[in-house]
């Protein structure tokens, strides 16, 4: 039994029988309710999207990059690909701090595999020792050579699963970014001395894809207001959710957005955060910036003349190309950045930014004399 799910990218996705018992199951049909890039719709209207939809995206391209590379254990990589990201608290990366003990989503998404009805759906049609395999291969964690390979195709620098989010996140947030030519990337990668490579037939789309995603952190993942309303729903969660509610994994299955924005909403304690988050009475941008020790000078005058918790400091970094992504040329295996000026040229992303109590702004931004 074959059933297509109709997809904005790719038209349509097809799930055969093992796939299907999976996204009707409890946890699979919890990510309906866990949005892709958490509060980033307050900002980019049409970013509805859920970790569902990108699940099944990532399905969609493991197969083919498995087809392209063919890949004989394809079935078992492919459910690993379509089960990447069951361990999604709610809002997505956003709440990922929350996690208890510096756990991340990974480690849930084991758990949610392990301990509730995947694993029993999963042994249907393989035995523990290749659902151990396929959590492996699944979170990136491989036992061998082999597996690393198979994991490179879901969680390498050029996987299914940034594939995917790049085109869709771009897609949904109505902008140009995130679009690059996925079907030549797809049809150049190859198996080379046990790694995944790209031919360089294929550089251009390789240098395509990393200057999307440079472009995608700089507008969209880090775009200043999404950063504050991240901030704020974090401030938020904290007051909301305890540790307890991670320990017990039937516990955790029940926290998504929905859950969330409810209490939001009905609680008059919480009315403030409510005002921030969504009434567009966030904290505003004093300063932006990519010079460390302005931020660091700036913070220390901004906390001498006004009360902490009017303020808010942010510091992200990112490195977009860490120069682990192999080309194979007529001389051999080559780094990327050998071969691409324009690859080599790509540095770390690096943004330091200090948010005011919108009441304060003025008067902060005069004392300091920021323009």
């Amino acid at each position: 039994m074959i059933k297509e799910f109709s997809d904005p990218l790719y038209g349509f996705v097809r799930v055969g029988e093992a796939g299907l018992r999976l996204i009707d199951s409890f946890p699979f049909q919890r990510l309906r309710y866990v949005k892709q890039l958490g509060l980033a719709y307050l900002v980019f209207p049409s970013a509805q999207h859920t970790r569902f939809e990108h699940s099944l995206g990532v399905y969609h391209i493991t197969e083919r990059i498995c087809e392209s590379l063919k890949v004989k254990e394809k079935e078992l990589v492919k459910l690993a690909g379509l089960l990447h990201d069951l361990g999604h608290p709610p809002f997505s990366h956003t709440t990922e701090v929350l996690l208890p003990r510096e756990r991340s989503h990974e480690d849930f998404t084991e758990r949610v595999i392990k301990e509730t009805e995947i694993y029993e759906i999963l042994k249907q049609d393989y035995s523990h020792e290749d659902i151990e395999r396929l959590v492996r291969i699944t979170l990136g964690k491989p036992e061998d050579e082999e597996e690393k390979l198979l994991s490179e195709i879901i969680t390498g620098e050029f996987g299914s699963d940034r594939m995917d989010y790049l085109r869709r996140d771009a897609y949904f947030c109505g902008v140009s970014y995130g679009f690059f030519d996925y079907d030549r990337l797809i049809s150049t990668l190859r198996v080379y001395e046990n790694k995944v490579v790209v031919d360089e037939s294929g550089l251009r789309a390789l240098e395509n894809f990393l200057i999307s995603r440079y472009f995608m952190y700089v507008q969209v993942y880090f775009h200043k207001v999404v950063r504050i309303l991240s901030i704020h729903l974090v401030e938020f969660l904290k007051k909301l959710i305890s540790q307890e509610d991670f320990t017990d994994i039937n516990n955790f299955l029940r926290l998504n957005d929905a859950f969330v924005i409810s209490e939001l909403f009905k609680r008059k304690a919480f009315r403030e955060d409510f005002e921030r988050i969504f009434q567009r009475k966030h904290f505003k941008t004093l300063l932006s910036t990519e010079n460390y020790e302005k931020f660091s000078e700036t913070k220390e005058r901004l906390l001498e003349k006004f009360p902490q918790e009017k303020v808010r400091f942010d510091e992200v970094e990112k490195e977009v190309y860490g120069g682990n992504i192999y080309v194979l040329s007529s001389e051999g295996l080559k780094k990327a950045h050998e071969l691409s000026p324009l690859i080599a040229s790509l540095k770390p992303i690096k943004l330091y930014r200090i948010y005011v109590d919108r009441q304060l702004w003025e008067k902060a931004r005069s004392e300091l004399k920021l323009s």
